[in-house]
């Protein structure tokens, strides 16, 4: 055998050399088990982040129907009660509260375009005020149907003259087109 000439004791070193090999072996599959474990505990971290939320949840027009006014009492609907502090995401369009450079941050929203000729304008309890969240932004063109996702907030809201504002609005808001 031609490998004799150049290792001594031949079967002796490849003994060791697989000696060797198999350490080797063992450490790397100790680094792969302690990358797998480092991995898992990533994703772990991650589902249980803010990635993890649930998806906001889904407001119609509708549920906020059925106001009932007893005096200056006002009692609101089982639905938006429920969902009072809630995130949830509703349809509409927007009516602007302020345009600053050809960018809206505030508006409201309403069911359908105020430029329907399908009677009159909507009433207070349709309409929902809607303050975007830092950062976020429309343009100001708003004759386009948009989703908005926030937190809901129910209660009356009077302005410093004692008037009634709002009953309903969506603050922290993000709002996207839907066509």
């Amino acid at each position: 055998m031609l490998w004799h000439r150049w290792v001594p004791d031949a079967p002796g070193f490849f003994y060791s050399v697989v000696v060797e090999i198999e350490v080797i072996v063992m450490q790397v599959k100790s680094r792969v088990k302690t990358l797998l474990a480092v991995l898992w505990l990533l994703v772990v971290a991650v589902s249980h982040s803010g990635a993890g939320t649930p998806a906001p949840t889904p407001l119609r027009f509708r549920d906020l129907d059925g106001v009932q006014v007893n005096g200056r009492e006002v009692v609101f609907p089982a639905r938006a009660q429920q969902l009072n502090g809630k995130q949830v995401e509703v349809n509409g369009f927007m009516v602007p509260l302020g345009i600053s450079d050809g960018k809206i941050r505030r508006f409201i929203l309403i069911e359908v375009p105020l430029a329907c000729c399908f009677g009159d304008g909507p009433g207070i309890e349709q309409m929902i005020f809607v303050t975007l969240a830092p950062g976020q932004e429309l343009s100001a063109a708003s004759d386009y149907p948009v989703a908005v996702s926030g937190t809901l907030q129910v209660g009356v809201q009077r302005r410093e003259s004692g008037a009634v504002e709002s009953l309903y609005r969506i603050v922290n808001a993000r709002a996207r087109k839907l066509v």
